[in-house]
C-alpha cells in the first residue's frame, strides 16, 4: 500500500519531551510529528496473519488539525507503515531504533 523508506521520516527529540518523535518528511502528512506509545502483535491463526496495533499521540500537527488527523484513517495507515519499516529495519540491520537518524527538534507544539 505504502512504499516506506529512510527517507520518509526521521527520529526527532525535543526539549521539553522525554520521548523521540517521528517526523513525517515526504508525502500528503509532511512536517507531521508523532510519538508512538503502545505497539503490539494480534495473531490470527485461523487466517494466517498478523496485525500490527499501536498507540500514537501527534506531537506537532504542522499545518494539520489534530482532531482530524486522528480520525484519517488513511493517516493511521500510513503511521503504520513507517513503524512497521521502522522495526523491520532496525530488525535487519541489528541496529537501535532511532540510533542513526535523529535529528534535533524545538518547535513548540500547537
Amino acid at each position: 500500500m505504502f512504499n516506506i523508506t529512510e527517507n520518509d521520516y526521521s527520529i526527532v527529540e525535543k526539549e521539553d519531551s522525554v520521548f523521540q518523535g517521528v517526523k513525517l518528511k515526504t508525502g500528503t502528512w509532511k512536517d507531521v510529528i508523532v510519538v508512538y506509545g503502545q505497539v503490539g502483535v494480534k495473531e490470527s491463526p485461523e487466517l494466517d496473519i498478523a496485525t500490527l496495533t499501536f498507540n500514537y499521540t501527534v506531537q506537532d500537527p504542522a499545518d494539520f488539525n489534530i482532531d482530524e488527523l486522528n480520525e484519517d484513517e488513511s493517516f493511521k495507515n500510513y503511521l503504520g507503515a513507517v513503524l512497521q519499516y521502522i522495526i523491520t529495519d532496525s530488525l535487519e540491520n541489528g541496529g537501535h531504533i532511532g540510533e542513526s537518524t535523529t535529528d534535533s527538534h524545538t518547535e513548540s507544539s500547537s
